[in-house]
């Protein structure tokens, strides 16, 4: 007997953050590609969303709850259930199912997050990982996290990269969001995103009267960090995709200094739409971007300082480095991530016949 195929679909309760839009472009891309699930989900979902794929409203729970009493039930009640998820954990303890790790920053550096976060997270990861058939990460360098920190075997880990989503050539300009000159960073209120950093190195390039620098990113309760009235005086906070693709499209570059990361959406995204990009020199960003980049220390101001000069003043590194993100951007592809995914599928669940 076929399993039925059900996607964890909390996710459509939440904004689109960088982990809500892999498992939404995900699902879309599955269904592009013609494989059969439905997405199990509450039922208020957030009109950020536009599912093209099949929806299935359940329960009346919310939040964690609904993921770890609602969802089950509903598998309970289908003969033969096999769950993705690719944003949160998904249920504790429900054998049949793949689940996907982006990073574990709540491992690696503590002190990043509330303690309730960090204590739920840490308490509960091992104990799904260990449940699960199988898990998703999205690079390489998690994949080895994974490994250390959790002590999974590597043939339990299957890496299915972020992909990139703002298309040039098909989204149509709606005028510019920010008028002049302006520096771009795009990141949660979270202390691995170095906005202070950001910040500090800014002031001291001395091009303040030409450049503004705009931050766009939402807050968010499980950091510990809040925001200072030099965050909060530059930033236009949560912001439409539309408005997003503009503020890439006119930025004269993105700032990414980040101190930690699990892939590294925002680079990609900004990639793609022709905004050079300065990056933290740390080793997944190295395998993501290759030399699409220009890296910097994000523990040095003072790099970060010379990197925004050395690419505000020279053209020709400009030129190179929008060329060199098209090519890195063309090469992450929703349909390319989703094949990964039903090729795993298909491993788990269809070789015996």
């Amino acid at each position: 007997m076929r399993p039925n195929i059900y996607i964890n679909g909390r996710f459509l309760s939440q904004k689109m953050t960088g982990v809500n839009r892999f498992a939404f472009e995900l699902c879309k891309a599955l269904y592009k590609k013609g494989f059969i699930f439905e997405v199990v989900a509450p039922k208020k979902i957030r009109n950020d969303y536009y599912p093209d794929f099949p929806v299935v409203n359940w329960g009346n729970l919310s939040g964690p709850l609904w993921e770890m009493v609602s969802l089950p039930l509903f598998l309970s009640k289908h003969e033969n259930s096999f769950l993705l998820s690719f944003s949160g954990l998904g249920p504790i303890f429900y054998k049949n199912q793949v689940i996907t790790i982006h990073d574990l920053a709540f491992l690696v550096n503590p002190e990043w997050f509330t303690k309730r976060y960090y204590w739920f997270y840490k308490i509960f990861t091992p104990i799904i990982a260990r449940n699960a058939g199988k898990i998703i990460t999205v690079s390489e360098f998690s994949k080895g996290e994974i490994m250390q920190y959790l002590g999974i075997q590597e043939e339990m880990i299957v890496v299915v990269n972020n992909a990139v989503n703002f298309e040039k050539s098909k989204v149509p300009p709606t005028g510019k969001v920010i008028e002049g000159k302006y520096l771009l960073a795009v990141s949660s209120l979270d202390p691995r995103k170095n906005l202070l950093r950001i910040i500090e190195a800014y002031k001291q390039t001395g091009i303040d009267g030409e450049y503004k620098l705009v931050l766009v990113g939402k807050s968010d309760r499980v950091f510990n960090m809040e925001a200072t009235t030099e965050i909060t005086e530059r930033s236009l906070g949560y912001v439409s995709d539309d408005q997003l693709v503009q503020l890439y499209r006119n930025a004269s570059l993105l700032i990414y200094p980040s101190l930690y990361e699990g892939f590294g959406i925002p680079p990609l995204e900004a990639m793609s739409l022709g905004c050079p990009v300065l990056i933290s020199d740390i080793p997944v960003f190295r395998e993501v971007f290759g030399d699409a980049g220009w890296y910097v220390d994000p523990k040095d101001t003072s790099d970060i300082r010379d990197g925004i000069l050395a690419i505000l003043k020279n053209s020709e590194l400009r030129r190179t480095l929008i060329n060199q993100g098209y090519k890195c951007a063309e090469s992450y592809r929703w349909e390319r991530s989703a094949g990964k995914v039903i090729e795993m599928v298909n491993e788990m669940l269809y070789t015996d016949e």
